[in-house]
């Protein structure tokens, strides 16, 4: 279950910063709930799995949030 949060954490906080870089430009709730949905989901990783998962889950969205855009 909890990868299954995880994931869901980066697939929502993905799609909360494309709506905010694509449809509402600026600092909103959308930026804002997409970088802590981000944040949580690598403190989840860390925290549930320990430092291998933390890592892969930091490399997944690194390389994963430039490519969106």
């Amino acid at each position: 279950m909890t990868i299954f949060a995880i994931i869901l954490l980066i697939a929502l906080g993905l799609v909360l910063l494309l709506i905010e870089f694509a449809v509402i430009p600026g600092i909103t709730i959308a930026g804002i709930g997409g970088f802590l949905m981000l944040g949580a989901s690598i403190y989840i990783a860390f925290l549930e799995y320990g430092t291998g998962a933390g890592f892969i889950t930091l490399t997944v969205i690194l390389i994963a949030a430039p490519v969106i855009f």
